[in-house]
């Protein structure tokens, strides 16, 4: 039936295609896509390649002229010899083409079964018997025409995924050419009979034509990119290349933990299944069966918002942002990110590069996940796929199985106010404020594959039951990373300090006076749950820690003003301190632990 239907597709139909190539010339490329390779920001690059002869003066053209390139990426590069020249402007031709196109009125269809035996009945119901031997053309009607019209409309969805993308770029006015009379000759066994086409009512022929070649004039301007070979007369082959927005690719994980029965592994540990799906969004144009590798990360094009004057366009366009605006709305030069407050439980490792800043308390990625940090291009190599302008689709990129465990984090943030300490002696307390107290049930798992994973949506599974969507965040090879799975209602933690010494004056700074404040807080963390869990607990606050208890790992950086609220003074009289306890807790236990610690506030 499939079969069919393009038969009758392409007997019945003028299409774009059939009019606008109808006049290609041998020195016309013929380019066909060999390999595109698209970045998470929304760009991507494109090679194609075409063959044509070049004419007397070495020239090969074609009009298949992108409408958005960047500026520096435009390249041609002949399979031999060398490229002397681009030349990019517009030009306009004038074509005739005879399509085959429907009947209108009696008197195309006395055209279409010319010679013929038919019956023909008059309107005043007289009958003749004979063969239509003559209809006498006077003139020819002109009238605008759009293609589109003339295919059947069940067959309108065929020619959209057929149409190439260049037609729909040029700018072609087509008239239709149709024969038109108002008499005709009837032969018949006595003789030739002489009739008004007004006169007929009705028509019949055996297996009568329905259709008719008609001739179609077309004028079109269109781009056009001539490129200037060193071989006249012989053949050409040029491989076409450039850096453009209209494809992107989004990445998305799913993570399939084990049931209890399932839970451990051969070794002894606990594994996880993961796999990492392509969500591919086109808005550029129609591939076909074209081999596309996506990458990680994105690479340096400064000039990207910078037209190529080779497109012959003022303006860079940028489809997927017109057709997408959620996509790509919030995007500027500098790719626009928005910034993710890091919660509890998201994690780094001073080993792992992560996608964005380098500052602890934040994750920085465009909203839809683009890849803008710090961080190396790897290329992921995706099986050939047809995808046309305007589709969306998926490929799975791989499939792993790769070590995890189960972690408890609590991070306690001390957010304090500069007004700890009044004039000497008013005994003011410090207004400090908490984060909120919550512990974060994640999971941490081990990227065991030759492949990095880049930072993507992840749904955690187990078995069909969700447990959670969040944030996996780029970690090369052998490295591991942390993704939320939800806050942990039976491990419940309280934090609390108090002054143990207050020295006014105890600094003078840039002529100004400092007091030394000096406290002791608690950690408390109890565990209610009925199995023994792994738990990572950091403290961050304005002031230098000086002692932690049960092995506290104590991390000084310099000053952070989000420490701070209000804050008055200089910078260089407060570090900004971490400190980080790991244990193991029993069912039922509790863990203690203490730090020690001062800053300097203005008096």
């Amino acid at each position: 039936m499939r079969a069919l239907a393009f038969c009758v597709f392409f007997w019945i139909g003028l299409t774009v295609d059939s009019l606008v190539l109808a006049d290609a010339m041998p020195n016309e490329l013929s380019l066909v896509t060999e390999k595109v390779i698209a970045f998470k920001d929304g760009h991507f690059l494109i090679i194609k390649r075409g063959k044509a002869v070049a004419n007397e003066k070495g020239e090969v053209f074609t009009d298949d002229v992108p409408d958005a390139a960047v500026l520096g990426t435009f390249w041609a590069t002949p399979s031999q010899g060398r490229l002397i020249g681009m030349h990019a402007g517009w030009t306009e031709i004038d074509s005739t083409t005879e399509q085959v196109a429907g009947c209108r009125d009696t008197f195309e269809i006395l055209m279409a079964n010319k010679g013929k035996v038919a019956k023909i009945e008059t309107r005043d119901k007289t009958i003749l018997n004979g063969t239509i031997h003559e209809v006498l053309v006077l003139n020819t009607k002109v009238a605008a025409f759009d293609p589109s019209t003339a295919i059947d409309p069940h067959l309108q969805s065929m020619m959209a995924h057929l149409s190439s993308f260049r037609p729909a770029r040029l700018e072609a006015t087509h008239a239709l050419h149709e024969p038109a009379g108002n008499s005709f000759v009837l032969r018949t066994e006595e003789s030739d009979v002489f009739l008004n086409v007004s006169d007929v009512r009705s028509i019949a022929v055996k297996d009568m034509n329905t259709s008719l070649k008609k001739k179609v004039k077309s004028h079109r301007k269109s781009k056009r990119l001539t490129f200037t070979v060193e071989k006249p007369g012989q053949a050409a082959e040029l491989v076409v290349m450039y850096f453009r927005p209209g494809i992107r690719w989004i990445p998305t994980y799913q993570i399939q933990l084990p049931t209890e029965k399932n839970a451990k592994s051969d070794t002894g540990g606990k594994t996880a299944e993961i796999v990492l799906q392509a969500e591919i969004l086109n808005e550029a144009e129609d591939l076909k069966n074209v081999p596309i590798d996506i990458v990680v990360g994105v690479p340096n094009f400064r000039f990207r918002e910078t037209v190529s004057p080779m497109v012959l366009e003022a303006h860079l366009k940028n489809t997927l942002r017109e057709a997408a605006p959620n996509l790509m709305g919030q995007m500027s030069n500098s790719l626009g990110n928005a910034m993710f407050s890091q919660r509890a439980g998201e994690f780094r490792n001073s080993n792992v590069r992560t996608e964005g800043t380098s500052d602890d308390t934040s994750l920085s990625v465009p909203p839809e996940l683009t890849a803008v940090g710090a961080q190396d291009l790897f290329v992921y190599q995706l099986a050939p796929c047809t995808i046309a302008k305007g589709e969306r689709c998926t490929r799975t990129v791989f499939k792993a199985t790769c070590p995890y465990r189960d972690i408890y984090t609590w991070d306690i943030k001390i957010h304090r106010n500069n007004l700890d300490t009044a004039p000497s002696g008013s005994g003011v307390v410090s207004p400090l404020t908490l984060a909120k107290n919550e512990v974060w049930h994640q999971i941490e798992l081990k990227n065991n594959t030759s492949l990095p994973w880049t930072t993507g949506a992840a749904m955690i599974m187990q078995g069909n039951q969700p447990l959670s969507q969040d944030l996996l965040t780029y970690t090369s090879s052998q490295n591991i990373c942390r993704v939320p799975l939800t806050v942990a209602v039976d491990l419940r933690g309280t934090f609390d300090e108090a002054e143990v010494g207050r020295t006014l004056s105890s600094l003078t700074w840039d002529n100004r006076h400092y007091a030394k404040i000096e406290k002791a807080a608690n950690v408390h963390l109890r565990n209610n749950k009925k199995i023994e869990v792994e738990v990572e607990i950091r403290l961050r606050l304005g002031g230098r820690i000086t002692e932690a208890s049960d092995q506290g790992a104590i991390e000084l950086a310099p000053f952070r003003p989000e420490d701070w609220s209000s804050y008055e003074g200089s910078s260089a009289v407060n570090n900004s301190s971490e400190v980080r306890w790991t244990t193991k807790l029993a069912p039922g236990a509790k863990f203690d632990p203490k730090i020690q610690y001062h800053y300097f506030t203005r008096h």
